[in-house]
């Protein structure tokens, strides 16, 4: 039978042909990756290297087969995938989401629901979101716009807006009104790692702005002792306000999102405790 970790091996040395570098990434020894290839050799049938003294290289069959045996992998991944989301239907609730907000405004709501379950949750791009959801990876996700799909169907959630938060000393602290992006292009700001779709958002509207991404556990520690302006949204506003910054809303149309909660057709009734308190 065909070690998947030697195949794992193979993928590694095929991006190179180089024992010494892909040794070194996978972090075994020059010796080791050799008995591992001629393994994979042996068990495939047929030979797929040019053996030298010193060197392994390629044949014409080994470079063909170079993609089957990434296709095995990727197979032996989503069958993995498969199978935690199975095991997780029965303990867990997984909820993919484009962005944080979601499970800041409702997950004392998810947790009420959802007593006996562990709540899972992913920040991930739309595409990889849609996916999961098809294949039962996901229970639920939410996504910043309406979705159209025969399988699938979607429910208003919230609008979220984003604010600049800022000292009580900074010079925009005593507007009220609100400031656009052209405005505040050009100064630094501190932001979760973890910003989903805003991310995008931030970077396309402040493109002269330096960006410091910082870790969830860390954030408001730094700002605490920091006047480098952040980011807050109308559903995080409280916890900066405690924290002694100002929070003035951004005006423009890209800095308001509104969030829809999209599920399968087929699992409404499982989800109608949900729908019904959302």
């Amino acid at each position: 039978m065909i070690n998947i970790d030697f195949l794992c091996y193979f993928i590694e040395y095929a991006k190179t042909e180089s024992l010494t570098k892909a040794s070194k990434s996978l972090h075994i020894s020059q010796s080791a990756l050799t008995r591992a290839m001629q393994k994979v050799e042996e068990d495939i049938g047929v030979p797929i290297f040019e053996h030298s003294k010193n060197k392994l290289t390629l044949n014409p069959t080994g470079h063909e087969l170079v993609k089957s045996v990434q296709d095995v992998l990727d197979s032996i991944d989503k069958m993995k995938e498969k199978a935690t989301a199975l095991y997780n239907k029965t303990t867990n609730i997984s909820i993919g989401s484009v962005a944080l907000g979601p499970m800041i405004k409702y997950g004392n709501l998810f947790y009420s629901i959802y007593p006996e379950k562990t709540i899972v949750s992913k920040i991930e791009q739309e595409d990889v979101l849609i996916e999961k959801l098809n294949q039962d990876i996901y229970d639920f996700i939410f996504l910043s716009h309406k979705i159209e799909d025969e399988n699938l169907t979607y429910k208003f959630a919230f609008k979220e807006e984003l604010y600049i938060s800022i000292p009580k000393s900074h010079f925009l602290a005593n507007i009220k009104t609100g400031v656009h992006f052209s405005e505040i292009d050009g100064q630094s700001f501190l932001v979760s790692n973890n910003l989903g779709m805003w991310a995008k958002i931030v970077a396309d509207n402040l493109p002269n702005s330096k960006i410091f991404p910082q870790s969830m556990e860390n954030l408001n520690e730094i700002i605490n002792s920091s006047t480098i302006p952040n980011f807050s949204t109308n559903i995080t506003l409280s916890s900066y306000e405690k924290l002694g910054r100002v929070n003035i809303p951004i005006l423009d149309d890209d800095a308001k999102v509104e969030f829809y909660l999209v599920y399968k057709k087929s699992h409404q009734n499982k989800l109608l405790p949900l729908l019904k308190n959302l």
